[in-house]
Formats: C-alpha cells, sequence, structure tokens
C-alpha cells in the first residue's frame, strides 16, 4: 500500500510541475505597435521604447522622457487535418499589457542629447512563466502557443558618438522555475512531502548600432543572444525502506528564443518612409524541450533512462519589407498610416517519425495606424493588426514510426494567428 501511495504522490508532483511556462511574443510579432506595423522591422526603423528590443543605439534619438502604456492580444487558429488527424488544434488565446519607458540622460557639454536608456516589457494577463513538458506524440504547435505567452522583459542604453554613429547594448530578461521536492517519511510513519521553489532571472544581451548615411537613409543592426527558460524541479525520495527511488528531474525548456542577427535599411522621403531587412535566426542550437527524468551515473553513461526525440532544427532568415506614410492633420496633429509583410520560415523538419511537433512557413500581412499629438501634450497612439497564414504543410509517418504506433500516419497542417496591439505614449 506505501508502495502505491509513494507512486502516486511522486505522479502527482511531476504533473503539478507542468504548468503552463511561456516564451517570447517579442520573437514572434516584434515589440511595440510601430514596429509591429512595420514587419517587426527594429533594427532601422525603431523608435522610443520599442528600441530596447529592435536597436537600442535608436534609444540616443529621444529627446523627451516617454512613458508607454498598451495592450495586446494574439488568437490562433490551428489545424492538423488527415485521416487520424484531430482537426483543430486547441490553443489558448492570448492577452497582456504593454509597458515603455525612456529617460534621456540630462548630461551637458559634449554628451548633451546624445545618451538616453530605456525599457520595454510584456506582461501576460494570467502567467509570468508558464512551462510544459511537451510530450512528443501529443498534437502540438509548440513554436506558436506556448512561445506567444511570456514576461517579455527589455533594458538599453543608446549612445550617439557623433558623426552619424550610434551604438547601444541592452539585455532581455526572462524568469526560470527552479525548486526541490523532498518526500520522506516523517516519525509518525507518515509519508510526507518538503517543497522549495524559486523563480530566478535569466539574461541575454543586445547588442545594436547605426548610421546615418544623411538624405534620409539610415542603416542599422541589432545582436540578441539565445534566450533560454528552464524549469528544474528535483524530486528526492528518503526513508522508505527497502523502497529505493532515482532522483528524478522534472525539467525542460520552458522558452527558447535563438541567438538572432538582424540587418535593416530605412529610407525617409518627404512623408515617407521604406524599409526592408532580414534576421537570421540560429535555431540549429536547440536542442530540444525536455530534459532527462532521470540522470545515468557517470559510472553508466549507457543506462537506460528514456532520451529526448530530437528536434532536428535548421537556421533560418527571415526578410522584411515595410512602408509608412505621415499625413498632416493639423498644425499641432499628424497620421501615420504603416504596412508591411514579412516570411517566417520553419525551422523545424516535416514530422515523419514519432513527434508531432508540428510547424509551418508563415506569411504575415501587418496594418497599423498611428495618431501623434504635439500641443499642447506631446501624445501619441498607435494601433497594429497582424495576420499570419501558415502555408499548407504535409506530414507522413515513416514506416517505421506506423510500425511503433505514431499518429497519425498523415497529416496536413495549416491555420492563421491574428494580433492586435494598441498603446498611448506620452512625452514630457
Amino acid at each position: 500500500m506505501k508502495r502505491r501511495s509513494v507512486a502516486g504522490l511522486v505522479i502527482a508532483t511531476a504533473l503539478a510541475y507542468a504548468p503552463p511556462v511561456p516564451a517570447s511574443p517579442a520573437d514572434l510579432f516584434g515589440f511595440g505597435p510601430r514596429s509591429q506595423a512595420l514587419a517587426g522591422s527594429g533594427a532601422a526603423l525603431a523608435s522610443g521604447s520599442e528600441a530596447t528590443y529592435g536597436n537600442p543605439a535608436l534609444l540616443s534619438d529621444a529627446r523627451s522622457r516617454q512613458v508607454t502604456l498598451g495592450w495586446q492580444a494574439a488568437r490562433f487558429e490551428l489545424r492538423a487535418d488527415g485521416p487520424e488527424g484531430p482537426g483543430a488544434v486547441p490553443a489558448d488565446a492570448v492577452q497582456g499589457t504593454l509597458i515603455g519607458l525612456v529617460l534621456p540622460v540630462p548630461f551637458g557639454g559634449v554628451l548633451q542629447d546624445r545618451v538616453a536608456l530605456g525599457l520595454g516589457a510584456f506582461t501576460p494577463s494570467d502567467v509570468v512563466a508558464r512551462a510544459r513538458l511537451l510530450y512528443p506524440e501529443r498534437a502540438q504547435f509548440p513554436l506558436l502557443t506556448d512561445r506567444a505567452q511570456t514576461l517579455n522583459l527589455a533594458i538599453g542604453a543608446g549612445f550617439d558618438l557623433g558623426y552619424g554613429v550610434r551604438v547601444g547594448v541592452g539585455a532581455l530578461a526572462l524568469a526560470e522555475l527552479v525548486g526541490t521536492v523532498v518526500v520522506r517519511t516523517d516519525a509518525s510513519g507518515r509519508v510526507g512531502t518538503i517543497v522549495d521553489d524559486q523563480l530566478v532571472a535569466t539574461y541575454a544581451p543586445v547588442v545594436g548600432a547605426a548610421y546615418d548615411f544623411g538624405d534620409g537613409f539610415t542603416a542599422g543592426g541589432t545582436f540578441r543572444g539565445a534566450l533560454e527558460g528552464e524549469f528544474d524541479v528535483l524530486v528526492q525520495v528518503f526513508d522508505l525502506g527497502s523502497l529505493v527511488v532515482p532522483d528524478l528531474h522534472i525539467s525542460g525548456i520552458a522558452q527558447y528564443d535563438p541567438l538572432q542577427l538582424e540587418l535593416g535599411l530605412g529610407r525617409r522621403v518627404g512623408a515617407w518612409t521604406f524599409g526592408v531587412g532580414a534576421t537570421y535566426k540560429h535555431w540549429s542550437a536547440f536542442d530540444g524541450w525536455r530534459r532527462p527524468t532521470v540522470v545515468c551515473p557517470s559510472d553508466e553513461p549507457d543506462c537506460a533512462a528514456l532520451r529526448e526525440t530530437p528536434v532536428d532544427f535548421h537556421d533560418t532568415i527571415v526578410p522584411r519589407v515595410a512602408v509608412a506614410r505621415s499625413i498632416e492633420l493639423s498644425t499641432r496633429a499628424k497620421a501615420s498610416v504603416r504596412g508591411g509583410v514579412f516570411w517566417e520560415p520553419t525551422p523545424a523538419p516535416a514530422q515523419n517519425g514519432l513527434a508531432n511537433y508540428w510547424d509551418n512557413d508563415r506569411v504575415a500581412l501587418t496594418f497599423g495606424y498611428g495618431v501623434a499629438l504635439q500641443e499642447p501634450l506631446e501624445l501619441r497612439i498607435d494601433a497594429v493588426w497582424q495576420y499570419h497564414h501558415l502555408l499548407v504543410r504535409e506530414h507522413e509517418k515513416t514506416a517505421s514510426a506506423r510500425a511503433a504506433g505514431a499518429l497519425p500516419a498523415r497529416a496536413e497542417t495549416s491555420g492563421s494567428v491574428q494580433l492586435f496591439a494598441i498603446a498611448a505614449e506620452v512625452g514630457f
């Protein structure tokens, strides 16, 4: 009876530590409604608090303190059709709050109007960090639904070096979950648990540079390090007589953004702004979401512990094109219409083995509108809508995968993602 109770307790503990945990919406959609409306072209066109993610070097263009508050929501419609396919694949909608701050540093002399600090954050309404054990055989789109839900925090500093040269540094931050669960028998012979867990921060660097060629030309580049948020809860069982339970690790990757290099070129001609760019994403460094539950000892590296199914991702390049036009409404007000398109190829191969880590190439159309007032208050209101179309993709299991019971044997994945965001920015 005790053995059954302990086994149930360990299983319950494992399930308790598979609550939802998130990942980076900025990598999916861009950060801030202006950048999102310009197809995520932040390396050359970002401004205000949006530059903390797009390119921190462009923070140095700020001349007033700015506070931004907004709201963002995303909706998923995903399908996997086929003889054994589930059809519609459920996915929770995501919504949360956008917050931004920009603070020009009031230096004098040669440093006047040359240094600014910034902060940008997206906070989901329901979670701070969400982690799941992604069993490979379940129906899922892990690069879309899970990566849209997380606390997105970016901080940065921009410096104007003169002669058209700007540089910036910053960091992206994410929460990790670590802890221990101890199962043991107390003095009365009853089995109990002691739980100790905590959220800790993990960081990735952001480095940006921009150069103003004059005549409205601006070139920019942004490097973002890989951002990996782990969860690792160690379950230890003691004092249960002859029953020996090895240490169990409830662990994996809750969120992963690959190392990225983004390059962009912007041109302003009268009321028009044009932008082109591309982002390289080093997905091949990603080795999967799960970690071994039982770690083999050093003297027995080939023990019978189960191993994670490899994901075998490959690197991708995301091209972007954007255009905007400003419209004078009055001497004190100006409107802006923005649009763009980007193509996000999937890093995931077709799911022909045991796993169902589905993902598709996406074509995203972006559209935005904003109004800026100069007097009596410096106020901007910007809104954006994005539509991501998932190109149809076929997945067919190999003969060996079918013999092992992999389902569905054949699936055709498709769907769409929609994003809406609105934000108000006050300068003073």
